[in-house]
């Protein structure tokens, strides 16, 4: 996580649980306030508590007892781990571990495009991440690098469930990120497993590539070209792309959601299969990441469980408050 050194002044009051000791802010998101601090058992945690702003609006108050509910019952390498938490009440609260490499977005930000092994590396991870939670039957619905968090040896992690769904529920609510979103999703059809794989196929073309496959300023132009606009071949940004890699990506962002793999699962044998010599096919080398060279960042977690930093920096925030809801980085 960051070192934002903000004073607790400058926050709102909180009502933080007693056994946990708050150093300082870490940022605030579209439901929660998030502190770094201390408990005797866990050790350092990001301490998410909610807005007070946050109680009051119905539907952030659910998104955040959502997080809540669903941090606490997933456990996987690369899902951002939940500590403790309470899900309602005036002392709602949710303990996450620290991710001190903080979010992918940042570090693409920062390193453009990154090395070809690191990359597919990352895109590994974070698939792991999401279809562990498909097998607990359960949708993230806005995976994106916003949503990634990185640990101090460079590995990443999938976070933010508070716009997670369990499958089958009736909800054709729509929400995600629309750099992000499936092209059904924004026909007002109801997220599904392969809904997420169109997402996740979004992340692997910007993290291989080091950009997005599609712009635009405003909601309508994205939602053209997700639609209706053309798909660059990958490897027309990144000449060093394996074709076959290529191909995985091109296939999770097809169109018509039949034709993308039926899982996560499948998305990953794919893309093992592509690139053996750039993928690790098992957890033998969970370790080998490269480190990050960043002792701490200023910055906001995001919403999820924490592996290391749930974060954005402070004037990146007041950049995404500005920003209409639909680019924003929650």
């Amino acid at each position: 996580m960051m070192n934002a050194e903000a004073s607790l002044s400058d926050r709102e009051p909180i009502d933080a649980p007693a056994e946990y000791r708050i150093q300082h802010s870490l940022g605030s998101g579209q439901t929660s306030n998030v502190y770094l601090a201390n408990h005797p058992t866990y050790g350092e945690v990001a301490l998410k508590l909610p807005r007070s702003d946050a109680r009051d609006v119905t539907a952030l108050r659910r998104m955040f007892e959502n997080e809540v509910v669903l941090t606490l019952r997933v456990r996987h390498p690369h899902v951002v781990q939940g500590l403790d938490g309470r899900s309602t009440g005036l002392h709602a609260y949710l303990a996450l571990e620290m991710c001190h490499g903080g979010t992918l977005d940042q570090y693409l930000l920062e390193r453009g495009r990154l090395p070809l092994e690191e990359a597919v590396r990352l895109v590994e991870d974070v698939a792991e991440g999401l279809a562990h939670l498909h097998a607990q039957r359960i949708l993230h619905r806005d995976v994106k690098p916003a949503n990634v968090f990185l640990t101090r040896n460079g590995r990443a992690k999938l976070g933010d469930l508070g716009t997670g769904a369990m499958l089958g529920e009736r909800n054709q609510e729509r929400v995600g990120t629309a750099f992000y979103m499936a092209p059904e999703i924004f026909q007002g059809h109801a997220a599904s497993v392969r809904s997420d794989v169109y997402s996740l196929g979004i992340l692997a073309f910007e993290v291989l590539t080091g950009s997005r496959p599609f712009q635009g300023e405003t909601f309508d132009a994205l939602m053209d070209q997700h639609l209706s606009g053309l798909l660059i071949d990958p490897r027309a940004r990144r000449e060093d792309l394996p074709d076959a890699v290529a191909h995985v990506v091109r296939r999770a962002l097809a169109r018509d959601a039949a034709r993308r793999p039926e899982s996560v699962r499948a998305f990953l044998a794919d893309l093992r299969e592509a690139a053996p010599a750039l993928t690790r096919g098992s957890e033998e080398s969970q370790d080998r990441g490269p480190r990050i060279g960043r002792a701490s960042r200023n910055g906001r977690v995001e919403d999820g469980q924490g592996d290391d930093a749930h974060e954005e920096s402070s004037e990146r925030q007041g950049a995404e408050s500005r920003k209409p809801w639909w680019k924003r980085g929650f």
